[in-house]
């Protein structure tokens, strides 16, 4: 199998991109392709990106983030995957004791894998623009006890 590589990308073009991928689009709500570019360069964001998509990691508390996915069709299953445990190791190992993220009722790819970790940590929600949201959770020690805990960041 092939190795992925992950690397911290903050061109607001390249995320813009893929952003504006026609099965990434519906997705964003009200939010635009170009809004999506323009978080990679915020200084409480660290984006993550493979070769077709990646994530986005908002700082949201000293110690947690609330990470955020976005892969163009090229890039989902075994890319989103090593992506994404790639990037989980790497947040980690830079500081962060919790990772929250959100399921999008409807899009069955927004669901996080339980298999590393998370946990849902409340009821469905309205979200303006978006629809309904279930939040999830994983922390450190959740995640040090999946089999894709390496001890190190992983990053290429």
């Amino acid at each position: 199998m092939s190795q992925v590589k992950i690397r911290i990308e903050r061109d607001p073009a390249w995320w813009a991109a893929v952003a504006a991928d026609p099965d990434v689009l519906p997705w964003l709500g009200e939010v635009t392709p170009a809004q999506v570019g323009l978080w990679a360069g915020s200084a409480s964001v660290m984006p993550l990106a493979a070769e077709h998509g990646g994530f986005m990691f908002v700082q949201v508390a000293p110690t947690i983030v609330e990470m955020h996915s976005l892969f163009t069709p090229a890039g989902r299953g075994r890319e989103v995957i090593r992506a994404g445990v790639q990037a989980i190791g790497f947040v980690f190992n830079q500081g962060a004791a919790m990772i929250t993220t959100y399921e999008v009722d409807g899009n069955p790819r927004s669901r996080p894998p339980r298999g590393a970790g998370f946990v849902a940590c409340g009821d469905w929600r309205d979200a303006p623009s978006i629809g309904r949201l279930r939040p999830f959770r994983l922390d450190i020690e959740a995640w040090k006890a999946t089999p894709f805990w390496k001890g190190d960041s992983c990053l290429q």
